[in-house]
This record gives C-alpha cells, sequence and structure tokens, in this order.
C-alpha cells in the first residue's frame, strides 16, 4: 500500500509538472505573438506599451461587500502605485484618437499585504482560451484576411466585434473612462462562502478634457483635472446571478444583478514612468489578498505566466 501511494504521489507530481510546463510553453508562445504583432520596444511592456504611472489612495465605501470578502482593502484605506495606458504595443500611439485603455495599481493596505487590480476599457473578451487568444494573435499578425478566416470559426470574435463597435468613439481622457476586471474572481467571506463577481472602475467626477487634444497630452490633462478637482473612480462590484458563466470571459453578464459600490480609488499626484514607480511593478492579476479567489477562467493564469515573462524580459533590456 505504500508503494501504491509513492505511486500515485508521483505521478500526481508528474501530471501537475507537466502541465505547468505546458502553460509555461503556450504563454511564452503568446508572448512571442505580442511581439510578432506589435515589434519590440525594448524596456518596455509588449502590450499597453504607451502610458504613464499614477499615486494614490484606494478607500472603503459601502460596508455592505463586508458580508462578501475579509478581504483587508475593504476594511481600511490603502496606498497604491498604479498605470494608465493604451492598449496595443505601439509606444507612439497617438492620444489626440480614439483607443482602448488600461488601469491596473498595486494596493499596499495598513498591513503591508499587496493586492493587484488590472483592468481594461473592453466589455468583455474576444476569445475564451489561452489557445484561441495566441491564435487570434498569429491571425493580427499575419494578415487581415487571416483575421477575417479566424473569425469565421469563431463566434465569440464575431460577437466581440458587434458589440464594441457600437460602442462610443468619443475620445476622452484615461481619468473619463470606465474600466472593467473582464475575467471574474470570487469574493470570500469569513465562513468561506464564496460568490462570484466582476467589477467595473467609474470615474467619480467631472473628469474630461481639460486641454486641446494633441498627439501627445493626456498626462498633462490629467494633471489639470487633479489642479481643477479630484481625479478618481468607484469600484462598483457586479454579484453574479444563478447562471451567468464564470470561468469564460468573453461572455457578457446581462440582466439585472446586485450591485455594490465598495470602495473609490482617488489620484493624488501623475507622472510619467521615469519619475513614478510603477514601470517596475508586474501588475499580475493573481496577487490577491485574503478574501479574494481566482475563477476558473483560464485566461487569468495565462495572463500572469505572460506577464512573469514580460517583466522578466523588459527589465532585463533596462541592465
Amino acid at each position: 500500500m505504500l508503494k501504491l501511494g509513492i505511486l500515485a504521489s508521483s505521478l500526481l507530481l508528474a501530471s501537475n509538472l507537466a502541465q505547468a510546463q505546458d502553460a509555461v510553453q503556450k504563454s511564452e508562445k503568446a508572448f512571442a505573438a505580442f511581439e510578432k504583432l506589435f515589434g519590440v520596444t525594448k524596456g518596455k511592456r509588449r502590450n499597453h506599451t504607451k502610458g504613464f504611472c499614477i499615486e494614490g489612495q484606494f478607500s472603503p465605501a459601502d460596508p455592505a461587500i463586508l458580508k462578501y470578502s475579509l478581504s483587508p482593502i475593504f476594511r481600511g484605506s490603502s496606498n497604491f502605485v498604479g498605470r494608465v495606458s493604451h492598449k496595443g504595443g505601439k509606444n507612439k500611439t497617438p492620444d489626440n484618437k480614439y483607443g482602448l485603455y488600461g488601469l491596473a495599481f498595486e494596493l499596499t493596505t495598513a498591513d503591508g499585504d499587496a493586492h493587484i487590480i488590472n483592468m481594461n476599457t473592453e466589455h468583455f473578451f474576444p476569445v475564451a482560451t489561452p489557445e484561441a487568444f495566441t491564435e487570434l494573435l498569429i491571425a493580427k499578425a499575419t494578415s487581415k484576411e487571416a483575421v477575417k478566416a479566424f473569425a469565421a470559426n469563431s463566434p465569440r470574435l464575431r460577437a466581440y466585434k458587434a458589440y464594441h463597435g457600437k460602442l462610443d468613439k468619443s475620445l476622452r481622457p484615461y481619468e473619463g473612462a470606465t474600466y472593467n476586471s473582464i475575467n471574474s474572481f470570487y469574493l470570500v467571506n469569513e465562513k468561506g462562502e464564496r460568490t462570484a463577481v466582476r467589477w467595473s472602475f467609474v470615474p467619480s467626477g467631472n473628469q474630461g478634457l481639460q486641454l486641446e487634444p494633441k498627439e501627445d497630452f493626456l498626462l498633462e490633462n490629467m494633471k489639470a483635472n487633479l489642479t481643477a478637482g479630484n481625479v478618481s473612480w468607484d469600484m462598483v462590484i457586479t454579484l453574479a446571478n444563478e447562471g451567468d458563466v464564470i470561468d469564460n470571459p468573453s461572455v457578457l453578464w446581462t440582466g439585472d444583478h446586485t450591485r455594490i459600490t465598495a470602495a473609490r480609488l482617488t489620484v493624488t499626484s501623475a507622472m510619467t514612468e521615469t519619475d513614478g514607480q510603477c514601470d517596475e511593478i508586474n501588475y499580475d492579476p493573481l496577487v490577491l489578498t485574503d478574501g479574494f479567489e481566482p475563477s476558473e477562467d483560464p485566461l487569468l493564469e495565462a495572463r500572469s505566466l505572460i506577464y512573469a515573462i514580460g517583466v522578466g524580459k523588459r527589465l532585463s533590456e533596462k541592465e
């Protein structure tokens, strides 16, 4: 019996190791696809390449969230170091044209716990799996015809294009955009009960265009809004309904949901990556405090691995 137990453990370890190696290989393939699609700006992120740093505080709002999560980020104020950015791997993307944005930040609680939140202005993802994501990147890097061929066999990409194609394409600054988690997570309370959620960060005030749009003006625009008043977002958490798809980020949750304005993210300063602290941070979406858990969404692990590969490469390029 002992030998059988050792054999079973060895097989499980080998299986887990094989799965881990497979996941890393797939992530390396996806990272290479980013470089093929966008090229390489040495020392910079391969996606969301253009951006700048922000700093400030994250403060709890509605105590109703404590019913669902024991996380310390909802029990006291935290400092954050974050980054706002354009989606895509071009370092010279113009600020005066409509684009998709990203918002990521690392919270540090009063007790020194770290928690990372990473979001996009998209409402949902165009594919459901890491494999499909890599295939889409390769198709984009190949030709428009390759993307059309991919879309012909991808109802999720067609749904993504149809939905996002109808959204307002008016120019807005980073601080005037709403950011969405896209992936699902679980909140965990003190009883160990889990609640599936997604969230959005919604602008809390009048955070529009202050300056005449130019090719590179968004940092100065945020500074102007900071001078005029607060730049902040409310964290609006959406609780899953029975029947909502938890493990597929390409499926939008629709209909009425319970929503809780759980916290507010307030920016106190904005600066270039050279002057700030955000450049060296790896905004890994799986760095979570107690009271949060990742869902079964396979793209969460893929994003974490791709980011890990990316941070190692770009920081080595700075040496």
